[in-house]
């Protein structure tokens, strides 16, 4: 059903008398903070190259102890690869709008339909890819929990959790990004229990250690040689008394983004047209946006998803 006029339940419609004076500004949107996309491998499947992309790595060789004999080579040794397939698929949705909606409206209706739009393309890109993610990790389930449905309100994201959850990642060799650090996501309310968090002494602001072009979008700080973007897109559960959220810490490589190559976000806006004969009066237009993507893991050992309660809420 296409937007109109007078129709209270339309999305944008915000009049059912248009002599009624009101404010023209529209007000700020609530746009979650989408990082996901951000801290995973990017790689294009290219145009008529299949339907899979094939994400591959080297298996870690063994180190040898023992000397070579005098005057003979040793064995070869043959190099193992490891192979992770994900197929980007199609995901979209559109607005109709009536063209008398369009021509009476007082706002720039179809400019504000579009940023609503834009919002949720990237909310949706950015849940896509959690969706891949979680439960399919290193799981870390806080204050000693074994499940997440049995974690407390009380087992808080803190200093401890983040250094338990760096050193599984550095006892399976995980390599890091740029300096060797690793990078986390978090919830705000994880965010507030570390800022509340007295054994945190080293954490430091962003300024302290990167210049500021370098910084991440939505990046807090740093601590134990992780560097903290908080985003209300992060994930949340059911614990044992409350209310559960999610935070990752990533390696490098942890998980891959493959978008078919020319198909990635795209807003697509279409106008009455002379042949077209669905819409035979020109009575209404559209807008929408598409993209073709797909997330998996790379190596369930690459990241650690922690379970936490929070004293936030």
């Amino acid at each position: 059903m296409a937007n109109t006029l007078g129709i209270s339940t339309s999305v944008g419609n915000t009049f059912s008398d248009t002599g009624i004076y009101y404010d023209k500004r529209w007000l700020e949107r609530l746009v979650p903070q989408l990082y996901f996309e951000d801290l995973g491998t990017k790689r294009p499947l290219p145009k008529m190259a299949g339907t899979l992309m094939k994400f591959r790595r080297l298996n870690k060789l063994t180190a040898i102890s023992s000397p070579l004999t005098e005057n003979t080579n040793p064995s070869e040794t043959t190099v193992g690869t490891a192979e992770v397939t994900v197929e980007p698929l199609t995901y979209g949705q559109f607005v109709k709008t009536s063209k008398e909606f369009q021509w009476k409206s007082i706002n720039p209706i179809m400019d504000e339909i579009s940023d609503e739009l834009s919002d949720n393309a990237a909310l949706s890109y950015d849940t896509i890819v959690r969706a891949a993610l979680s439960g399919n990790f290193t799981n870390q389930f806080a204050g000693g929990a074994v499940s997440e449905i049995t974690v407390a309100d009380t087992s808080v994201l803190n200093a401890s959790e983040i250094r338990k959850a760096i050193y599984s990642l550095r006892k399976n060799n995980v390599p890091g990004f740029q300096g060797n650090m690793y990078k986390a996501l978090i919830h705000p309310a994880g965010h507030f229990d570390l800022q509340s968090d007295t054994a945190a002494g080293s954490w430091l602001e962003t300024s302290k250690y990167i210049k500021n072009d370098e910084i991440l979008r939505g990046e807090v700080g740093a601590l134990y040689g992780t560097r903290f973007v908080v985003s209300t897109n992060a994930g949340s559960g059911t614990g044992a008394t409350d209310e559960t959220f999610h935070a990752y810490v990533f390696g490098r490589d942890a998980y891959g983004i493959s978008e078919l190559s020319g198909q990635g976000m795209e807003m697509i806006r279409k106008e009455p047209g002379a042949q077209d004969t669905s819409n035979p009066l020109n009575m209404f237009s559209t807008i929408g946006w598409k993209f073709v993507m797909a997330a998996k893991v790379l190596q369930t050992v690459r990241a650690v998803q922690i379970y936490h309660g929070s004293a936030a809420e």
